[in-house]
């Protein structure tokens, strides 16, 4: 388990970060409700 400081105290992180696979090929930590590509990819799509 990964440990460290909130507020002044140690913690551990009780569930392991997943990085997971673009279809771009980038790797991605999923960060928003049903996302399934990196943020370069969704920027992309969003015509930016």
């Amino acid at each position: 388990m990964k440990t460290f400081q909130h507020n002044g105290k140690w913690t551990e992180k009780a569930t392991p970060t997943v990085v997971l696979l673009c279809a771009c090929g980038n790797k991605y930590i999923k960060t928003r409700l049903e996302q399934t590509v990196c943020i370069r990819c969704i920027a992309k799509r969003a015509g930016r």
